[in-house]
């Protein structure tokens, strides 16, 4: 899928980080082998340009029940985050450019007596259903100003990289990450191994509960979506005229969903949404039958 253009305020930024995702998961070359830990195996790098290593996480999710999208979105979407990930805290996006780039906020928990991390970034998606890439970095922005209680880091480069092989979807993390402030060296190398070891947490995920609503193809404006997973409710902000498609997995609805929106209309067929008639404002819910 080509990028979808945009003049935001961030645009240029954002295309640049996911240009470097894409080179820095391209091969392996330059990548110093670590160790393999739960599946996952562990590489650093040293850029030129800064003191602060990129670590890498390497897993491989042996199925043909899943395709690459569908993993990344699992990687990305914060409801399915709060499972996975054991740091994460809170998060909420700011702004909608389009539905694949958007400005968010973070917050992630550390162990007493460190201060908890925020940080404010955007993300970029290039999205294909056999390879996918997500790119996650930094920017300072008016709308996400530092909150109280926590130490506001930098994310110079993450991201993400889901592939079809020939043996399942091959999930690529890498984070190039300054937590700022005070932090004891110990807890930083320990935070530096343990953070690639989230593209495992990810195939646990999906293995154990499938992914939430994927958006197949869409003419109206898809604007903030959020997961609840505890719920298994998925819902989304539409506007514009048009319509609206999306798949849902078995394993996350076994029973089939309830799907209402606000305005326009709505069928399931099989394990496919289809919306239709929206012409404004409308609010999609999907839920478990």
């Amino acid at each position: 899928m080509a990028i979808l253009e945009s003049n935001n305020r961030h645009a240029e930024l954002n295309r640049q980080k996911l240009k470097q995702v894409k080179e820095l998961t391209s091969d392996l070359e330059g990548w110093e082998f670590s160790q393999e830990n739960q599946g996952v195996k562990l590489y650093s790098k040293q850029l030129p340009d800064s003191a602060i290593p990129v670590v890498r996480g390497d897993y491989l999710l042996k199925t043909t029940a899943y395709t690459a999208e569908q993993v990344a979105l699992v990687a990305t979407l914060p409801g399915c985050r709060a499972i996975w990930d054991e740091k994460f805290n809170s998060s909420e996006v700011k702004e909608v450019f389009t539905k694949n780039e958007s400005l968010f906020w973070v917050r992630t928990n550390t162990p007493w007596p460190i201060s908890n991390r925020d940080f404010a970034g955007c993300r970029l998606c290039d999205i294909e259903q056999d390879l996918s890439y997500v790119s996650m970095a930094s920017v300072e922005d008016p709308s996400v100003p530092e909150v109280s209680g926590c130490v506001r880091g930098t994310l110079i480069t993450s991201g993400w990289k889901t592939e079809k092989v020939a043996d399942g979807i091959l999930i690529s993390y890498v984070s190039q990450v300054d937590l700022a402030g005070s932090i004891p060296s110990s807890f930083l190398n320990s935070v530096r191994l343990q953070m690639p070891l989230c593209a495992g947490k990810v195939a646990e995920y999906i293995t154990e509960y499938g992914f939430p609503p994927l958006i197949r193809e869409n003419t109206c404006e898809i604007g903030k979506v959020d997961f609840d997973h505890a719920k298994r409710t998925y819902t989304a902000a539409l506007a514009g005229e048009g319509s609206a498609t999306y798949e849902f997995s078995s394993t996350m609805y076994p029973n089939g969903v309830k799907v209402d929106v606000s305005a326009g209309e709505a069928n399931v067929d099989g394990n496919t949404i289809s919306i239709s008639g929206i012409n404004g404002n409308a609010t999609l819910t999907i839920t478990k039958a």
